[in-house]
């Protein structure tokens, strides 16, 4: 049973691989990974160019973070309603996902971004553009969570605005002087924008709502507000923090486009501060990125045989701690043989991921693999 187990995930290994078709774009610091079949997102810092070493600006499953479009009181999730067709496409060498249905037309732009006080492109400008196809009005609004991780732990506080330190759930209203917000760690560090930082004219969100991501990602729309409440979601989701922009539904008239824009950095709070001087960075001559070619190891003695080429140190997949931990708790809450359970979980994934529902890059599928070698090793 065990060995037609691994058969099986080898089997299903062989598959992700041939389906590994992220959209990859790279600009300065900047490394952006598009889910062809969602276009759903997560961004990556260059923190070691020796190395060639990304480190995860939020959390890097980008399935966390995504859209909701509200439609006369009806809410859609981009990258799993089937009302939506997804497709992602280039212009300007830049990448363009594209959620089309009959009667609106969602169009999210992904633009490098150079802050004044960094020497290459330390970010993205994404820019939300929502079409009317139909000779009606609807009312429309948006919403985008962003599933962030630097600013989670003990001693972190989660949130830093220009007046704030936001260490239980908060709204900072649209009328606020609030500029931006910072997710940080000891070495790394995330900034978003609340005011546009290039155009002062730009719609603001009506508010971002700072709490537990479950508590956020659990509800079609708007989430319950509760000034004060920790990050957590007992009894599983302990300190897992998420922001939320609204833009509250507006009238949509025909032939009309609604614009909205957000922008994600490192940190540069001159740069957020100074106003609509600086334009957005475009690469000066297209950049191919480089093929980095994934190889599946096959099950040997050696426990740390998991190689990329060229040869890249390897972080630990989040996505792999997380069914981890699921598989612990489920055990302890169950009495249910936790070997059983991370197998099953790790199946679920896999499924998941060939079915297109979740994003997973070549690092989890590594790091996974890895992790059904190591248990048919033990066993």
């Amino acid at each position: 049973m065990i060995l037609l187990k691994r058969r099986a995930f080898l089997f299903l290994f062989f598959l992700l691989a041939l389906r590994l078709g992220a959209n990859e774009t790279k600009d300065g610091y900047i490394r952006l990974l598009i889910n062809d079949r969602t276009g759903r997102f997560a961004l990556f810092f260059l923190t070691d160019a020796e190395n060639t070493k990304y480190s995860q600006l939020f959390y890097k499953n980008g399935n966390t973070s995504f859209f909701d479009i509200n439609i006369n009181g009806t809410p859609y999730r981009l990258g799993e309603s089937r009302v939506f067709s997804v497709r992602v496409e280039r212009e300007n060498e830049e990448p363009v996902v594209i959620y089309d249905s009959d009667f609106l037309t969602v169009k999210t732009s992904f633009t490098p971004v150079k802050t004044i006080n960094s020497p290459n492109a330390n970010g993205i400008c994404i820019t939300i553009q929502i079409m009317n196809n139909t000779e009606k009005e609807p009312e429309v609004g948006l919403r985008f969570l962003l599933d962030t991780v630097l600013g989670e732990g003990r001693k972190n506080i989660p949130f830093v605005t220009e007046n704030f330190n936001i260490k239980k759930e908060k709204i900072i209203e649209s009328s606020s002087d609030e500029k931006f917000w910072i997710s940080k760690n000891k070495d790394l560090s995330l900034m978003g924008s609340i005011a546009d930082p290039l155009n002062e004219t730009a719609a603001r969100p009506d508010y971002l709502h700072f709490a537990n991501w479950k508590k956020l990602s659990d509800v079609p729309w708007k989430a319950s507000y509760h000034e004060g409440r920790s990050f957590n979601q007992l009894p599983y989701s302990i300190g897992d923090c998420a922001v939320a922009y609204y833009w509250n539904p507006v009238v949509l008239e025909m032939g009309s486009v609604l614009t909205y824009t957000v922008y994600l950095t490192t940190e540069d709070a001159d740069w957020y501060k100074m106003g609509p001087y600086i334009a957005p960075v475009k690469p000066a001559a297209p950049k191919p990125a480089p093929v980095i070619e994934v190889k599946i190891p096959e099950i040997i003695s050696e426990p740390d045989a998991v190689v990329l080429e060229p040869e890249i140190q390897i972080a630990p997949s989040d996505y792999l701690a997380f069914i981890e931990k699921e598989a612990r708790l489920t055990s302890q809450k169950t009495g249910e043989d936790y070997d059983v359970v991370f197998l099953r979980l790790m199946q679920d994934a896999l499924n998941r991921f060939i079915a297109g529902e979740i994003s997973l890059d070549e690092i989890d599928i590594l790091q996974m693999d890895n992790a059904i070698k190591n248990y048919g090793q033990q066993k």
